[in-house]
């Protein structure tokens, strides 16, 4: 082992020797080859279809579930006389076109979930689309259709191969326009400041939580230098795995959202089956995860490769939020009681540990609501 004259043998000799830089430098050159691989593969992908997207909202831009649409073509602006395309979900409502679709899917697409619809061109087609088209769509109180608007996608290389369009739903008629409005930051953008608005509230609660049951000083300190290492092992469950299991989600997204969970399992029972919990045993496991998440990285990536390669939009398939959201928190104050319970050596009671994680668990998923703009379905 190479050291640096004169450090060797000292306390803090070895953050300076070779054998201590191993496992870094073995994974900075991982890291380095994944993303030279992952550039070829890019490089290599299929080209991306054509694609547009629908936005359903009222009048007064809330969200209007859909419960099926057709897409149909129409040769004239009045489309008198549609030819169904595509359909997704139900349509049985009068007004809804009996006829069998023209297109099939796949290769070509038309899916909803909640209230976005998705429809997608084959990158090769020899049919001339349009050059109107019309949108039928069945919500819980009624059908509205659309007069022909133009939707040109001609070539997934060219500048109009994708569209976005909001869908304004009126008491009897849909309203179609481009949709002009920023896109939402997406949870990547969002990771840290969500992150750090967690700690710092879920920290501030167990503190006071703590000192008012009037813990000792060195088992307060150690209770919340561990509470922010769960967090560590948590948050990235709750803000990545639970969101990608909903529509509209790339596989890419899933896979993070897997080894996040897988993560978090495995620190989460070598931290609950330790005897004796140490400031110096936290450093440790802290240290075991930090080397841990150049192996994860590698993961994602093989994982990626495998599972979202040339995936260039995503499935409809997946749970809504109104599940995803709750389960993320039952998730959270359970797995959050029962490692702080362990910590703890049981001089906190579980029936305490739970009420200490669900008060800060309700206080971070309050502010995170209130002060975090939304976060985009897609990405």
């Amino acid at each position: 082992m190479f050291c640096i004259p004169g450090l060797k043998g000292r306390k803090q000799g070895w953050l300076l020797c070779a054998r201590s830089l191993y496992p870094f430098l073995s994974g900075f050159w991982a890291i380095a080859l994944s993303l030279f691989l992952a550039t070829i593969a890019y490089a290599n992908a299929p080209a991306p279809p054509a694609y547009a997207w629908f936005t359903f909202t009222d009048t007064a831009a809330k969200p209007m579930v859909v419960q099926g649409a057709q897409l149909a073509e129409c040769q004239t602006a009045t489309c008198d006389k549609p030819v169904l395309l595509l359909q997704t979900g139900t349509c049985n409502a009068s007004g809804c076109l009996r006829s069998t679709p023209l297109l099939k899917s796949p290769p070509d697409r038309f899916d909803c979930a909640e209230n976005r619809c998705l429809y997608v061109e084959k990158v090769v087609s020899d049919r001339k689309t349009g050059p109107y088209f019309k949108l039928i769509a069945q919500f819980t109180d009624g059908l509205r259709t659309s007069k022909g608007f133009r939707l040109s996608l001609k070539s997934p290389l060219d500048s109009n191969a994708l569209e976005h369009l909001r869908v304004t739903v009126g008491e009897a008629d849909l309203a179609i326009a481009p949709d002009t409005s920023p896109n939402q930051p997406t949870r990547l953008d969002l990771f840290w400041l969500a992150f750090g608005l967690t700690q710092v509230t879920e920290l501030a609660v167990a503190a006071v939580f703590l000192w008012r049951l009037k813990v000792d000083r060195p088992l307060l300190i150690k209770l919340l230098v561990a509470i922010a290492f769960i967090n560590l092992l948590t948050f990235p469950v709750v803000w990545f795995f639970f969101p990608s299991l909903q529509p509209f989600q790339y596989r890419s997204l899933r896979v993070v959202g897997a080894l996040s969970l897988a993560l978090a399992i495995g620190f989460g029972v070598l931290l609950s089956r330790l005897s004796n919990v140490t400031l110096k045993t936290l450093g440790k496991v802290f240290g075991g995860w930090l080397l841990s998440l150049p192996i994860v990285f590698i993961l994602g990536f093989v994982g990626m490769l495998f599972f979202a390669y040339g995936e260039w939009l995503p499935a409809a398939d997946g749970l809504t939020a109104n599940i995803t959201l709750p389960a993320s928190e039952l998730f959270a104050v359970i797995v959050e009681a029962w490692l702080i319970h362990r910590v703890s050596q049981r001089v906190l009671s579980l029936p305490k540990a739970g009420l200490l994680s669900v008060l800060m668990n309700a206080a971070s998923l309050c502010l995170g609501l209130l002060f975090l703009p939304a976060v985009q379905h897609v990405g």
